[in-house]
């Protein structure tokens, strides 16, 4: 029997990801909720084959590139957002997971505000936690600067619009989303999005720091002078996020000594 009205549509962008997608997928079986309500869509990015995975929940759709492939996670998350048929949609690494109580929790003020977003635990490559990404009371842009991590909503598809290319295109697509709506709630007790640290992922190449830092650039100078955005209130908030997140990039690579990012900021938060 075929999911019509799935009530949550979770994206995961998969690319070489066969050692890690199962754990992400059971993490969404383990929620405390209906999964009737779940579809969840694999949009592959490579020449691979995931049907295998197909047996670890009913309600898998695969999505597999009609042309280019390693077009990135931004535009694999593009594809799906298009075919999606939930209301909400949620987003997930293929390398990551989700708590026992994350869409419990962050479905009803998903469905009041528009978009919901929790906490990041950060763990390392045995599943041990190295740093927990915080707000505390609420999250708004200024803690895009403040804890320079990855945060992932779970928001209305009309209000999802796309992802941009290149590194940091989840922390953006994060801050477009909060810049379109008044955003203030009392942050979820127990749900985390769990970010596994891995070594064979983009991030952890050494390079990866430096394209970061010129994609951070590259949008703070979109914010502070493009014409029709400038005049916003919610644009000196943005613009100072990415500044900061500058900053925190500058003090890693000038600390230089072997860290990945997520263990240079657990010394430092």
């Amino acid at each position: 029997m075929k999911l019509i009205n799935p009530e949550i549509s979770v994206i995961i962008p998969v690319f070489n990801a066969k050692n890690t997608l199962a754990r992400a997928i059971n993490s969404i079986n383990r929620q405390n909720i209906n999964i009737d309500k779940i579809e969840i869509i694999l949009s592959v990015d490579d020449n691979l084959s995931y049907y295998e995975f197909k047996e670890l929940h009913k309600n898998i759709r695969i999505l597999n590139p009609s042309g280019k492939i390693k077009t990135g996670a931004g535009q694999a998350r593009n594809r799906a957002i298009k075919i999606a048929k939930g209301k909400l949609l949620g987003f997930l690494d293929a390398d990551d997971t989700w708590s026992l109580d994350y869409l419990n929790e962050l479905k009803p003020i998903a469905h009041r505000y528009g978009v919901a977003i929790t906490k990041t635990q950060i763990l390392n490559e045995g599943g041990e936690p190295i740093c927990l990404l915080e707000p505390k009371f609420n999250i708004d842009i200024k803690h895009f600067g403040l804890m320079p991590g990855s945060f992932h909503p779970l928001v209305i598809k009309k209000l999802a619009g796309s992802f941009p290319d290149g590194p940091s295109q989840d922390v953006v697509h994060c801050i477009k989303i909060l810049r379109k709506i008044r955003y203030r709630y009392k942050f979820p007790l127990n749900a985390k999005y769990e970010l596994w640290l891995n070594k064979m992922s983009k991030t952890a190449e050494k390079k990866f720091s430096k394209l970061v830092d010129n994609s951070y650039k590259s949008w703070r100078y979109y914010y502070l002078n493009h014409p029709s955005l400038k005049q916003r209130k919610t644009n000196h908030d943005t613009v100072k996020a990415f500044q900061l997140r500058i900053n925190w990039n500058n003090r890693f690579i000038k600390n230089n000594n072997n860290e990945r990012f997520y263990e240079f900021l657990a010394d430092k938060l």
